[in-house]
Protein backbone atom coordinates (compact mmCIF):
# COMPACT_ATOMS: atom_id res chain seq x y z
CA UNK A 1 0.00 0.00 0.00
CA UNK A 2 1.27 3.38 -0.90
CA UNK A 3 1.78 5.82 1.85
CA UNK A 4 -0.43 9.14 2.39
CA UNK A 5 0.28 12.21 1.52
CA UNK A 6 -0.42 14.47 4.70
CA UNK A 7 -3.35 17.38 3.91
CA UNK A 8 -1.72 20.69 4.29
CA UNK A 9 -3.80 21.04 7.99
CA UNK A 10 -1.52 18.24 9.11
CA UNK A 11 1.43 19.99 7.53
CA UNK A 12 0.95 23.07 9.12
CA UNK A 13 0.54 21.10 12.56
CA UNK A 14 3.90 19.18 11.89
CA UNK A 15 5.44 22.78 11.40
CA UNK A 16 4.41 24.08 14.08
CA UNK A 17 5.42 21.23 16.24
CA UNK A 18 9.21 21.81 14.68
CA UNK A 19 9.14 25.45 16.41
CA UNK A 20 8.03 23.68 19.77
CA UNK A 21 11.43 24.00 21.27
CA UNK A 22 11.74 27.84 19.67
CA UNK A 23 8.37 28.13 21.28
CA UNK A 24 9.60 26.66 24.67
CA UNK A 25 12.35 28.69 24.87
CA UNK A 26 10.11 31.79 25.01
CA UNK A 27 10.37 33.96 28.17
CA UNK A 28 6.80 35.14 28.63
CA UNK A 29 3.43 33.38 28.59
CA UNK A 30 2.34 36.05 26.27
CA UNK A 31 5.04 35.48 23.54
CA UNK A 32 3.82 31.86 23.89
CA UNK A 33 0.55 33.01 23.06
CA UNK A 34 1.61 35.25 20.05
CA UNK A 35 3.44 32.11 18.63
CA UNK A 36 0.54 29.98 18.43
CA UNK A 37 -1.62 32.76 17.57
CA UNK A 38 0.53 32.81 14.17
CA UNK A 39 -0.05 29.69 13.49
CA UNK A 40 -4.42 29.68 14.33
CA UNK A 41 -4.47 33.36 11.73
CA UNK A 42 -2.82 30.70 9.13
CA UNK A 43 -5.45 28.03 9.63
CA UNK A 44 -8.14 30.45 9.06
CA UNK A 45 -6.31 30.38 5.31
CA UNK A 46 -6.13 26.60 5.45
CA UNK A 47 -8.59 25.96 2.14
CA UNK A 48 -7.03 28.45 0.07
CA UNK A 49 -3.20 28.59 1.41
CA UNK A 50 -3.33 24.63 0.52
CA UNK A 51 -4.18 25.60 -3.60
CA UNK A 52 -0.98 27.33 -3.48
CA UNK A 53 0.46 24.00 -3.29
CA UNK A 54 3.77 25.66 -1.79
CA UNK A 55 6.34 22.80 -0.85
CA UNK A 56 7.66 25.40 1.97
CA UNK A 57 5.40 24.66 4.87
CA UNK A 58 6.67 27.89 6.16
CA UNK A 59 6.32 30.27 3.67
CA UNK A 60 2.58 29.64 3.54
CA UNK A 61 2.71 30.33 7.54
CA UNK A 62 4.35 33.17 6.88
CA UNK A 63 2.08 34.08 3.90
CA UNK A 64 -1.35 33.61 6.00
CA UNK A 65 -0.17 35.12 9.12
CA UNK A 66 1.17 38.75 7.12
CA UNK A 67 -2.02 38.38 5.04
CA UNK A 68 -4.18 38.33 8.42
CA UNK A 69 -2.31 40.94 9.95
CA UNK A 70 -3.14 43.06 6.71
CA UNK A 71 -6.61 42.55 6.75
CA UNK A 72 -6.62 43.83 10.39
CA UNK A 73 -4.43 46.53 9.40
CA UNK A 74 -6.61 47.80 6.92
CA UNK A 75 -9.55 47.91 9.39
CA UNK A 76 -7.72 50.26 11.73
CA UNK A 77 -7.01 52.54 8.54
CA UNK A 78 -10.61 52.59 7.59
CA UNK A 79 -11.62 53.59 11.39
CA UNK A 80 -8.85 55.85 11.67
CA UNK A 81 -9.31 57.96 8.00
CA UNK A 82 -12.49 56.95 7.17
CA UNK A 83 -12.79 59.93 5.22
CA UNK A 84 -10.05 59.19 3.20
CA UNK A 85 -10.37 55.55 2.56
CA UNK A 86 -10.75 54.20 -0.96
CA UNK A 87 -13.25 51.98 -1.18
CA UNK A 88 -13.24 50.81 -4.68
CA UNK A 89 -10.38 48.69 -3.94
CA UNK A 90 -10.35 47.70 -7.69
CA UNK A 91 -9.84 50.78 -8.93
CA UNK A 92 -7.12 51.61 -6.93
CA UNK A 93 -5.52 48.32 -7.84
CA UNK A 94 -5.28 49.00 -11.48
CA UNK A 95 -3.97 52.16 -10.96
CA UNK A 96 -1.07 51.48 -8.80
CA UNK A 97 -0.37 48.30 -11.17
CA UNK A 98 -0.43 50.73 -13.99
CA UNK A 99 1.98 53.59 -11.81
CA UNK A 100 4.45 50.75 -10.76
CA UNK A 101 4.65 49.13 -14.43
CA UNK A 102 5.32 52.93 -15.64
CA UNK A 103 7.51 54.22 -12.59
CA UNK A 104 9.39 50.48 -11.17
CA UNK A 105 10.11 47.95 -13.54
CA UNK A 106 11.57 45.84 -11.22
CA UNK A 107 8.74 46.19 -8.84
CA UNK A 108 6.52 45.08 -11.19
CA UNK A 109 8.44 41.92 -12.04
CA UNK A 110 8.55 41.12 -8.18
CA UNK A 111 5.02 41.70 -8.65
CA UNK A 112 4.12 39.46 -11.67
CA UNK A 113 6.44 36.40 -9.75
CA UNK A 114 4.79 36.89 -6.63
CA UNK A 115 1.22 36.15 -7.86
CA UNK A 116 2.97 33.55 -10.31
CA UNK A 117 4.11 31.47 -7.21
CA UNK A 118 0.52 32.22 -5.34
CA UNK A 119 -1.82 31.84 -7.91
CA UNK A 120 -3.14 28.91 -6.48
CA UNK A 121 -4.14 31.10 -3.35
CA UNK A 122 -5.01 34.24 -5.22
CA UNK A 123 -7.53 32.17 -7.49
CA UNK A 124 -8.98 30.23 -4.39
CA UNK A 125 -10.04 33.09 -2.48
CA UNK A 126 -13.78 34.89 -3.10
CA UNK A 127 -13.11 38.26 -4.24
CA UNK A 128 -12.86 40.81 -1.48
CA UNK A 129 -10.47 38.85 -0.31
CA UNK A 130 -8.57 38.44 -3.64
CA UNK A 131 -8.60 42.46 -3.82
CA UNK A 132 -6.92 42.77 -0.24
CA UNK A 133 -4.40 40.09 -1.69
CA UNK A 134 -3.65 41.91 -4.47
CA UNK A 135 -3.72 45.16 -2.63
CA UNK A 136 -1.20 43.54 -0.17
CA UNK A 137 0.83 42.82 -2.85
CA UNK A 138 1.21 45.96 -4.56
CA UNK A 139 2.03 47.87 -1.85
CA UNK A 140 4.95 45.65 -1.26
CA UNK A 141 6.11 45.75 -4.22
CA UNK A 142 6.10 49.29 -5.04
CA UNK A 143 7.73 50.03 -1.40
CA UNK A 144 10.80 50.35 -3.07
CA UNK A 145 12.25 49.67 -6.44
CA UNK A 146 16.56 49.41 -5.47
CA UNK A 147 16.25 46.42 -3.31
CA UNK A 148 13.86 45.08 -6.22
CA UNK A 149 16.34 45.65 -8.40
CA UNK A 150 19.49 44.52 -6.55
CA UNK A 151 17.81 41.29 -5.56
CA UNK A 152 15.59 40.38 -8.35
CA UNK A 153 19.06 40.09 -10.83
CA UNK A 154 20.54 38.02 -8.16
CA UNK A 155 21.84 34.69 -9.46
CA UNK A 156 19.71 32.58 -7.03
CA UNK A 157 16.67 35.16 -7.39
CA UNK A 158 13.93 32.34 -7.34
CA UNK A 159 14.73 31.39 -3.55
CA UNK A 160 15.07 34.93 -2.62
CA UNK A 161 12.06 36.90 -4.09
CA UNK A 162 9.42 35.28 -1.76
CA UNK A 163 12.13 36.68 1.08
CA UNK A 164 12.10 40.18 -0.71
CA UNK A 165 8.09 40.42 -0.71
CA UNK A 166 7.80 39.33 2.67
CA UNK A 167 10.83 42.00 4.07
CA UNK A 168 9.13 44.62 2.12
CA UNK A 169 5.53 43.63 3.58
CA UNK A 170 6.61 43.46 7.07
CA UNK A 171 8.82 47.03 6.71
CA UNK A 172 5.70 48.35 5.49
CA UNK A 173 3.51 46.53 8.52
CA UNK A 174 5.91 47.89 10.96
CA UNK A 175 5.48 51.06 9.56
CA UNK A 176 2.20 51.13 9.83
CA UNK A 177 1.85 49.76 13.43
CA UNK A 178 4.70 52.44 14.56
CA UNK A 179 2.54 55.29 12.77
CA UNK A 180 -0.63 54.19 14.93
CA UNK A 181 1.18 53.78 18.25
CA UNK A 182 2.23 57.51 17.79
CA UNK A 183 -1.15 58.39 17.62
CA UNK A 184 -1.57 56.49 20.85
CA UNK A 185 -4.40 54.76 19.68
CA UNK A 186 -3.57 51.10 20.80
CA UNK A 187 -2.51 51.45 24.63
CA UNK A 188 -0.68 53.52 27.14
CA UNK A 189 2.48 52.39 26.93
CA UNK A 190 2.00 53.12 22.57
CA UNK A 191 0.79 56.38 24.35
CA UNK A 192 4.14 57.29 25.87
CA UNK A 193 5.90 56.99 22.21
CA UNK A 194 7.01 53.28 22.76
CA UNK A 195 7.72 51.16 19.88
CA UNK A 196 5.31 48.63 19.28
CA UNK A 197 5.13 45.68 17.41
CA UNK A 198 2.89 43.15 15.12
CA UNK A 199 3.16 41.27 18.37
CA UNK A 200 1.24 43.83 20.28
CA UNK A 201 -1.79 43.72 17.91
CA UNK A 202 -2.04 39.78 17.73
CA UNK A 203 -2.08 39.36 21.83
CA UNK A 204 -5.00 42.08 21.88
CA UNK A 205 -7.35 39.66 19.49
Amino acid sequence: MGRTIPSFRQLLEIERLSWSIFKKELTSKPDKNVFDKIFENTKLYTSYLSNAVNPITLESVIMGSLFHNYKILLEIGKEKERDNFCDDITRENELKLKLLKDTKPQGKLLFDRTCKKWKGLVDSLHKDDRETLVKMVLEACSYNDEPCNKNINDEDSKSCITYLFFTSLLILQQKTINRIGKDGNIDNEMKHGKDVSLLDFMVKE
